[in-house]
């Protein structure tokens, strides 16, 4: 703008110069050209503050394009160009803030996804790994990572049931035997997703047979409770009719009538223990969580049933309810001794950093794959004066403690039931 000015005050002196010094050619001429000279040198130096200008904007926008965006344009006082260089640091902060926020997004979206339960595998358009958590280098059991692997590949490797899911689309869900015969459903999730404009497949996978495992207990509970009711209503007024009845064959003197209702007031009392007993499952209270004195609980254990300590007690300690513990061992200790007769009985340790494994093994008969799908269940027995309580009692405790319980036949004969407790403690 200052160099258009000057050209302008320069050609309005040569106009009033040649008005008034018309008859003076050479001044006008001396002066054109010292005027002349003058424009020159202040268009080359316009030319290039122009030309450095359009540099340091483009290694400006150059660096802007590498994701650099740290630079920042030096602004002298009173410069022309002032606030086209704000202009551009400002643009420039905005951008860093940005990329800040995005960067800090893109930590904290990799940690949960690298945290979280649910195996999170993203597959490209090649059918190469791009991402993939924890949980699904678990689920794969592979050492190497599975960056960069080919996904066809990957899945080959799985339960032909697991394959069949993973090629369908949408949402599914199936079961499969893992290698202690216990059934585990899964659920498996895919969806196709855009990244930086390219199709990309997402898969997640879960194992919910834990979430199946409480509904169906809940479901067990709720069937239990509405039997006991119900029953209940109905023994009340039975037993106390037979109550009368009894009194009234005493005046009778019927010896044979009094057998009829003494009878009935047996099978009445029986039928009601028999509901008290599953009515307990219903009431199972929250473990009161202690540290674990093994030494003492087996010192119990042994007191009543003979088993076979094999190698060392936990080193780590373990937290839970020691009398539901205690509960839950005695009935797997129970069933074996029913099972293996004077065979021996033994019982193992198993200890890491977060969870302590408590092994009993027989030498009976073992179970059939039906019995070792069901043996967990409410009503669900193989003896014949069975309740089918026993385990499921044990299931419910153990769960409660955040464990796990499994059988699995051994190859040398017999049953090996495992009780998985967490050593830390968790609140409920």
């Amino acid at each position: 703008m200052n160099f258009l000015l000057i050209v302008l005050s320069n050609l309005v002196f040569l106009s009033v110069s040649y008005f008034y010094l018309a008859q003076y050619p050479q001044y006008i001429l001396a002066g054109g050209g010292l005027i002349l000279g003058i424009v020159a040198l202040l268009a080359q130096r316009y030319l290039t503050q122009r030309q450095r200008l359009i540099k340091t904007l483009e290694h400006g926008f150059l660096s802007f394009n590498d994701g650099d965006f740290s630079i920042s344009l030096a602004i002298d006082p009173g410069c022309d160009h002032q606030q086209l260089f704000e202009l551009f640091n400002q643009t420039g902060e905005k951008l860093r803030l940005e990329r800040q926020h995005l960067y800090k997004r893109e930590m904290l979206l990799d940690k949960v996804l690298s945290a979280s339960p649910v195996a999170t595998i993203l597959v490209d358009q090649r059918d190469k790994v791009v991402f993939c958590n924890q949980a699904a280098q678990q689920v794969f059991d592979t050492k190497n990572s599975m960056l960069g692997a080919h996904w066809p590949n990957l899945t080959s490797k799985l339960a032909p049931e697991f394959q069949q899911a993973l090629a369908a689309r949408g949402e599914s869900i199936f079961t499969l035997s893992d290698n202690e015969g216990q059934q585990q459903a899964w659920h498996v999730a895919i969806s196709s997703v855009r990244v930086h404009q390219a199709q990309h497949q997402l898969y997640l996978l879960k194992t919910i047979t834990a979430e199946l495992s409480k509904q169906e207990v809940a479901t067990w509970k709720k069937a239990i409770s509405v039997l006991s009711h119900e029953l209940n209503n109905s023994i009340a007024p039975i037993s106390s009719m037979c109550h009368s009845g009894n009194l009234l064959a005493d005046k009778l003197d019927e010896p044979r009538l009094n057998r009829v209702f003494k009878s009935i007031s047996g099978r009445i009392n029986h039928l009601n223990e028999f509901i008290k007993g599953y009515a307990s499952l219903t009431r199972i209270k929250q473990p009161l969580k202690a540290p674990v004195d093994w030494s003492v609980m087996i010192e119990q254990l042994t007191s009543l049933y003979p088993f076979d300590i094999i190698g060392l007690l936990p080193a780590l300690p373990v937290y839970a309810d020691c009398a539901q513990l205690e509960q839950v061992l005695i009935n797997i200790i129970k069933n074996a001794d029913e099972s293996s007769g004077n065979s021996p009985i033994t019982m193992a340790f198993k200890q890491s950093k977060i969870s302590t494994e408590i092994e009993i093994c027989d030498s009976g008969s073992g179970m059939s794959k039906e019995v070792i799908a069901n043996a967990l269940l409410p009503f669900y027995s193989t003896k014949h004066s069975g309740t089918g309580l026993g385990l499921a009692l044990c299931r419910e405790i153990i769960e409660a403690h955040h464990g796990r319980l499994s059988f699995i036949n051994r190859d040398g004969g017999g049953l090996s039931v495992t009780v998985l407790i967490p050593n830390q403690y968790h609140s409920e």
